[in-house]
């Protein structure tokens, strides 16, 4: 009797084949939201620099003060409905662009009245936001910035949740390209003196990236009716609530975060850490981008989660490590690129920080795990101790020490928070759809 042969194990390039089959939709997404922060990052640089060069510094400062308001306030007049799309939308049979319309201008209605309460702050309460209004072209056009910065970052939280995810990277390309070439024919206008040429230009860009993407969609078939059907939102607003107030418990403290530096440890060093922030930030865009695409793929879809929680897991650290590693080591270099004063008080930080990504690692994939799993009110009541726990170590840290001392608190937070995620997260990528954890024999 012939004996069969024993299988052979599958090369690294056909394991490799094999995963990119069984979780493209993971990876498409999650690459793309990469390549849309490494391209809005990278172009935001060169735009700035570029502004810097062209115009006044009293211009330019009044132009990136209003580009930050109208981040703030878009982003907070999303109202965690691109994060409903994104778990709405896959589960959603026929049309579904209805819905995504019916959504965006909901968000441009809440975003309309966030602008309205932000120009009246600034006018009447706040004198020191209101030198970045001077004069009515600024406040038209702070004000409708605002609007359409909410408008598109729920189409491309949109984008996502139809697994569209290379469209919504496309989009952010059109915006960056586009904003940067007007910027350039705004300096050639005789008025360059205020912030409103190249607040323009900002617009124009969100405004002509979304006009753009809308015939290519059509021509690839992506694009359906753009009726909004506001009845479809019906039932889903409690969980755009929901899904909100988690953004709002996860976003605020990291913008939080300078201020507590500013009134701490005073604002030279804030220029320093806020530089470093940034790098840290883009440094760990990696697992929150995946628990996103995460979220997309696998909602309403448990038995699916733990497969693709196992890709993201992996993606996150093996790639995640070693860039994180590097960035570690030339922690100096890439800080000096920014000035030697920013080397000299941030280096050790930035340091601290790298060294720290596996428990950034935990903390983003849970984001993903407990959407998926709809726990979205339990994890909004964690996050939110969490993030008072992380401004009061910053905090204490930072007046009993300098920068570096203050980091260290903070990561010890960081530490605290993947001791408590990590056993969620490693559940979830090993239970069983019956909830029993699956036993391995590799």
């Amino acid at each position: 009797m012939a004996h069969r042969a024993a299988p052979t194990l599958p090369r690294p390039r056909a394991r490799l084949a094999r995963l990119a089959r069984r979780d493209g939709d993971l990876l498409t997404s999650s690459g793309s939201l990469t390549a849309s922060t490494l391209i809005t990052s990278a172009t935001g640089f060169l735009y700035w620099f570029v502004a810097a060069r062209l115009f006044s510094p009293e211009a330019v400062g009044t132009a990136s003060a209003a580009v930050s308001a109208m981040t703030l306030v878009g982003t907070l007049g999303m109202f965690g409905l691109g994060t409903m799309l994104i778990g709405e939308l896959p589960r959603l049979p026929g049309d579904r662009w209805p819905l995504l319309s019916a959504a965006t201008l909901t968000a441009g209605a809440i975003a309309t009245v966030g602008a309205l309460v932000y120009l009246g702050l600034a006018w009447f309460a706040i004198p020191g936001l209101r030198t970045a209004l001077p004069g009515p072209t600024m406040v038209v056009l702070v004000a409708a910035g605002i609007v359409l910065t909410a408008m598109a970052l729920v189409v491309d939280d949109g984008l996502v949740g139809l697994a569209a995810g290379p469209f919504q990277m496309l989009r952010n390309l059109y915006f960056a390209v586009v904003k940067l070439v007007l910027l350039g024919a705004a300096a050639l206008l005789p008025v360059t003196a205020t912030g409103a040429p190249i607040l323009a230009s900002w617009l124009a860009g969100l405004l002509l990236s979304l006009l753009l993407l809308a015939p290519l969609l059509h021509r690839r078939g992506r694009l359906g009716s753009l009726r909004p059907a506001l009845s479809m939102l019906r039932g889903r607003t409690s969980r755009a609530f929901d899904y909100n107030l988690l953004n709002l418990s996860l976003y605020l403290p990291h913008v939080t975060l300078p201020l507590v530096v500013t009134a701490v440890l005073g604002v030279r060093v804030t220029g320093a850490f806020y530089t470093a922030w940034m790098v840290y930030t883009v440094a760990v865009m990696l697992p929150g981008n995946l628990a996103t695409a995460l979220f997309a793929v696998a909602t309403g879809q448990r038995a699916v989660l733990r497969a693709k929680l196992r890709t993201a897991l992996a993606v996150a650290l093996g790639v995640g490590l070693p860039a994180t590693a590097l960035v570690a080591v030339a922690a100096r270099p890439i800080m000096s690129l920014f000035g030697t004063e920013y080397a000299d008080v941030a280096t050790g930080a930035l340091r601290i920080l790298a060294l720290a990504y596996v428990f950034a690692v935990f903390r983003q994939l849970v984001v993903g795990v407990v959407r998926v799993l709809d726990k979205v009110r339990l994890a909004t009541a964690g996050a939110v101790l969490a993030g008072c726990l992380e401004i009061a170590a910053a905090a204490y840290g930072g007046a009993h020490g300098g920068l570096t001392t203050m980091v260290l608190w903070l990561v010890g937070v960081f530490a605290l928070e993947a001791l408590v995620t990590a056993p969620i997260v490693l559940w979830a990528a090993t239970a069983r759809a019956g909830g029993r954890p699956e036993r391995s024999d590799r």
